[in-house]
This record gives C-alpha cells, structure tokens and sequence, in this order.
C-alpha cells in the first residue's frame, strides 16, 4: 500500500511538472493542435469510423483498417497544418508522401496475408482429393 501511494505521489509531481513546462511553450495554439486536436479527431471521427468498419469486416482486412486509423491519427497534425514548429529530426519531409508509403506496406502485407491463406486452402484442398 505504501509503495502505491509513494508511485501515485510521484505520478502526480511528474504530471504537475510536466504542466508548469507545457505552459513555458511558446506557441501555445501548436501545443493545443497536438494534444487536444489529435484526441478530439480519434474521439469523434476516427475511432467509430474504424469500429464500424470493424464490424463489417474480419481477419486480415479488420487490422489493415484498424492500423491504417492509428497510421492517419499519427499523421493528421502533421499533414493538417502546412507550418508546423520546428521538431528536430521531424521536420523537412514530406508527410503525405510518407503516409501514403506507410499505407501502401500495410495493405500489402495485408493482400500478402490473404493471398497466403487463399494458397494454403488451395493447396489443401489439392492434397486432400489427390490422397482420397
């Protein structure tokens, strides 16, 4: 119980530190874009696009959907605001470009997936009526 309380009270001057630095940022509106926008999109646009998606579809197909979503979310304050503030290592790209190549690997893996599994049925299938 004591190492909770003594976790819990760090937890929480971490977090209180962590807001005394948020409020030094200089461009506050950015700061918000980041943590409030990304939230808000996921909340009310994003996640029940994908839930419902979810439940339309199955297998391989669902978990394309599902990390194409979190790829878009990762993605939208980047490619939503044209300037945005300096982050080394970040910045000079080409983020939709870079999205879009991230989308194309996951749906290829994806019809990799299931072109896989249409093989493997085939092929037994195949075994099954040669050894019958």
């Amino acid at each position: 119980m004591k190492t909770r309380l003594l976790v819990g009270f760090a937890g929480l001057v971490m977090m209180a530190w962590g807001a005394l630095l948020a409020l030094e940022v200089p461009q506050i509106v950015e700061f918000g874009a980041w943590f409030l926008a990304g939230p808000l999109v996921h909340d009310f646009v994003l996640a029940p696009v994908v839930g419902l998606v979810g439940l339309v579809l199955r297998g391989p197909v669902k978990a394309g959907a599902v990390v194409s979503g979190i790829l878009v979310l990762i993605a939208i304050p980047l490619v939503w605001q044209p300037q945005v503030p300096v982050n080394p290592g970040l910045h000079d790209r080409n983020y939709w470009l870079g999205l879009a190549i991230s989308l194309g690997v996951v749906w290829l893996l994806v019809l990799i997936r299931l072109v896989w599994k249409r093989m493997r049925r085939r092929l037994g299938e195949t075994e099954f009526t040669e050894a019958t």
